[in-house]
């Protein structure tokens, strides 16, 4: 019985964390394009992307910085600003 509570309350955690990231881009607006998109990020700095998808009305975008940092953000959609950074 304990054990079932546990694994309940943590599958619910899982579940809440996931709710929580899916909301962090407000999609305003139109969707920019992937180059709108890599173009605002080479002017940022962010010079060898490697991946960028679309997803829930964030782009993720994975790959190095001119110093050689590698990154992965999350980008709102609508306004290409960068909500999160990894």
């Amino acid at each position: 019985m304990h054990r079932t509570v546990i694994l309940a309350a943590a599958f619910s955690v899982l579940l809440g964390g996931t709710a929580l990231a899916e909301e962090s881009c407000k999609n305003s607006g139109p969707t920019l394009s992937k180059s709108d998109i890599e173009k605002k990020l080479t002017e940022q700095g962010y010079v060898k992307i490697r991946g960028l998808e679309l997803h829930n009305g964030c782009y993720e975008a994975k790959g190095f910085e001119k110093s050689g940092k590698r990154f992965e953000l999350e980008i709102d959609a609508s306004t290409g600003e960068v909500v999160t950074r990894e």
